[in-house]
């Protein structure tokens, strides 16, 4: 088996797999001719794009692939690079092979090279996924809630549309204070590229903008309707069918939306259905919460590609030195015995080191504890973490933090 990346003339056989992986639709001699072309006019590949490919050892048959997109985000007040993996797929009479172990551990180590320091994904499986170091990242609600029992103050402010042409800037001033301080959050340069391209009004999705009395835009909606046997919702989810979304700077940049939305749609809609992060509490906002729904699900599943970087990215309380042992199977250069010393002021200074651990754990669950997913409070529930030593400065290193993905590809 020969795995490799493909070049931007071979997705045209990617898109295939994945089109009977998922069910999809793909013009396969449309993309083939096209491939073609581009090919004589030497078309260039995206920098920040990859699709790796693993295939018989003639490359005549392409038993699996996946895609690879590389993000700038946050990670503890820093700037880090982050590998989101996607269109993970495999022709059916190819399966159970070690096409995709291939695929993945081969990109793994690419990432690993680049001097990326996470990677994330959405997942089929959790428990698939967990075979190559990934772990279920943090907590996110999504709230379903009828428009009768939303919050009916006027706290002031002004509401305005942004109709195609409009300029998105607003929504990403918005975005990037609300995620500067969240790990993991993708640095954007514009808010969505979709929203540029195509024409909402005829999608029927509508984007509404909340100014406060100064005129700055804290909050934003973008919605969609979606008919279900309780009647019309209007659907703000972001997710791969539909990216939408609702973002608010503070609790009264959502009243002034959820006023806007109480007064002016009523007729129109039954409720309103959104997601946010685990850390915000909405239940006391909420008017009647025996007739709302809140649905707990998990924001992507998220790994550390390098845990030496990670190491001495992270921002740790206090003063200290701590040794961890991390078990790796897919990335041997992780595998071992990491001494972690931090103290205020000071860059941290991490070594592998033959030293005693004072807590051995998998990759995985550093992966959770280090983003901020997961805190040492966790750790009594996490049965693959050991801990040696009561003693040690779990606390100061793995504290819960704000941490959320929103982007998808």
């Amino acid at each position: 088996m020969l795995v490799r990346k493909l070049t931007p003339q071979e997705h045209y056989r990617a898109h295939l797999v994945q089109a009977v992986a998922f069910e999809g639709n793909c013009d396969y001699q449309k993309e083939k001719e096209e491939a073609e072309k581009q090919a004589e006019q030497g078309a260039p590949q995206r920098a920040d794009t990859w699709m790796w490919g693993s295939f018989s050892d003639d490359e005549s048959v392409l038993y699996g692939c996946m895609n690879i997109r590389q993000y700038s985000c946050h990670f503890d007040g820093g700037e880090v690079f982050m590998g989101g993996v996607g269109g993970v797929a495999s022709l059916p009479q190819y399966r159970r092979n070690g096409a995709i172990r291939a695929t993945i551990t081969a990109a793994l180590q690419d990432m690993y090279e680049k001097g990326f320091a996470f990677s994330f994904l959405y997942p089929f499986s959790t428990q698939y996924y967990r075979k190559f170091g990934y772990e279920v990242g943090a907590q996110a609600y999504r709230w379903t809630l009828p428009l009768s029992d939303l919050p009916g103050q006027d706290v002031g402010g002004t509401v305005e549309q942004l109709l195609p042409g409009d300029s998105t800037q607003p929504l990403l001033d918005i975005y990037r204070e609300f995620y500067r301080d969240y790990n993991l959050a993708a640095h954007r340069a514009v808010f969505e590229e979709e929203l540029e391209k195509e024409n909402l009004i005829n999608q029927q999705r509508y984007i509404f903008v909340w100014r406060d009395e100064t005129g700055k835009a804290r909050s934003f909606l973008i919605c969609h309707k979606k008919q279900e046997a309780e009647g019309a919702v209007m659907d703000c989810t972001n997710d791969f069918p539909m990216r939408n979304g609702l973002l608010f700077l503070d609790a009264r940049a959502l009243q002034g939306l959820f006023y806007f939305i109480k007064t002016a749609f009523p007729a129109y809609y039954q409720k309103i259905r959104f997601t946010v992060p685990g850390a915000i509490p909405l239940a006391s906002m909420v008017g009647e919460n025996n007739t709302a729904h809140c649905q707990l699900f998990f924001n992507t599943m998220i790994r550390a590609v390098n845990v030496q970087k990670v190491l001495s990215s992270c921002r740790c309380k206090g003063s200290g030195t701590l040794c961890m042992r991390i078990t790796d199977a897919t990335l041997p250069q992780n595998d071992g015995v990491w001494r972690v010393h931090f103290a205020p002021g000071e860059a941290n200074r991490v070594e592998a080191t033959q030293e005693e651990p004072d807590v051995t754990m998998t990759v995985n669950d550093f992966s959770a504890l280090i983003a901020g997913a997961r805190g040492a409070e966790d750790i009594p529930w996490m049965p693959r973490v050991q801990v040696h030593h009561a003693g040690a400065p779990l606390k100061q290193v793995f504290y819960r933090k704000p941490c959320y993905i929103m982007d998808l590809f």
